[in-house]
């Protein structure tokens, strides 16, 4: 027979009674399998070696009126399913290969309401000059929160088919606004030198982040009462980052609950370290975005090496999950080892 390379640690042995595949399964062992004795699917599968070994196979399973096709790896398939599991952003975060049970969103309950001239203090926000509002939710239930957007006017009660549901109008924004989202260009760092800074990734300056930022933290002590909001981005504990939202409304922290894999303990909150922080106050906007050579009145602007973010002038909660997800994709390739 004559030996043909496929790309995929596998190969076709095609001789003058059979044809078979040599494959090498996933502890190292060479295997031989039978796929077929006619000439004419020995002639097919010499054209369809050079398309590699995915593309083969798929190639192969529409040739049944020639041959039947084995399927080398369903039982290795069906073990890896059973041992996987996925972790969705709607559940309550279950340490990898732990014990637990993930909660639902019927059980979450890790909520804490901080009242008092030190609320700020006791939840950590005071280390962002954020000190003035004197009552924090933080990490509310899901009845909690439609209660909130309720209670504040945030939208309109909708009934639908499977039950209430909370609406909110996202302003003249009913999307992300990419012309307004910049990263902070900190000349020698890490972020400098490994973003493709062109038309969609676009730099500013230090000193227009820091202007926005202390425009924010203003903000928040301005206002008696802030959301704050801890999570996970990422399921793996090995690449998974730790983010922190501030929202000036109970319904975005809804949002960026259902977004976000939650904290299911007490414990967790206590010990929350944010790798990130967002601060969103969407209610207010950039009057100075000319000075500051921006595209609008609409900022979001996002400094890696400070790990911090600010958003203004956009209601539209996408900007909380999506600018956290382009950090993710700038994280990940350069983890050890990569992501």
């Amino acid at each position: 027979g004559k030996d043909c390379n496929l790309p995929s640690s596998s190969y076709l042995v095609v001789g003058s009674f059979s044809t078979k595949i040599k494959y090498i399964d996933s502890f190292g062992t060479t295997k031989t399998t039978m796929l077929a004795t006619s000439f004419a699917t020995k002639q097919f599968l010499r054209k369809v070696v050079g398309h590699g070994s995915r593309v083969a196979g798929r190639a192969l399973s529409t040739q049944s009126s020639i041959f039947t096709p084995q399927v080398i790896h369903k039982r290795r398939e069906q073990a890896f399913t059973q041992q996987y599991k996925v972790y969705k952003s709607t559940l309550a975060a279950d340490p990898p290969h732990g014990s637990g049970t993930s909660e639902s969103r019927d059980t979450y309950n890790v909520a804490q309401h901080l009242e008092g001239t030190d609320a700020c203090a006791r939840v950590g926000l005071d280390s962002l000059g954020i000190t003035g509002p004197t009552t924090i939710h933080r990490n509310l239930t899901f009845q909690e929160l439609y209660e909130h957007e309720q209670a504040n006017n945030e939208g309109k009660v909708a009934t639908a088919e499977y039950g209430d549901t909370f609406t909110v109008y996202t302003g003249k924004y009913t999307g992300r606004s990419p012309k307004d989202k910049w990263i902070v260009y900190n000349e020698g760092s890490q972020s400098a030198e490994n973003i493709d800074w062109n038309d969609i990734n676009r730099a500013t300056t230090p000193e227009v982040f820091d202007e926005l930022y202390d425009k924010a933290v203003a903000h928040f002590n301005s206002i008696d009462k802030a959301y704050v909001f801890d999570c996970y981005c990422g399921a793996s504990p090995n690449s998974r980052k730790k983010i922190r939202f501030v929202h000036e409304m109970a319904w975005q922290q809804h949002f960026v609950s259902n977004m976000f894999i939650r904290p299911h303990t007490q414990e967790e909150l206590e010990n929350f370290e944010p790798d990130f922080t967002v601060i969103n106050c969407c209610s207010q906007v950039d009057a100075d975005w000319e000075r500051h050579n921006l595209n609008s009145e609409t900022a979001v602007v996002f400094n890696i090496e400070k790990g911090k973010a600010v958003i203004f002038g956009t209601w539209y909660g996408g900007e909380n999950k999506k600018g956290i997800f382009s950090l993710m994709n700038y994280w990940l390739p350069l983890a050890d080892p990569p992501q």
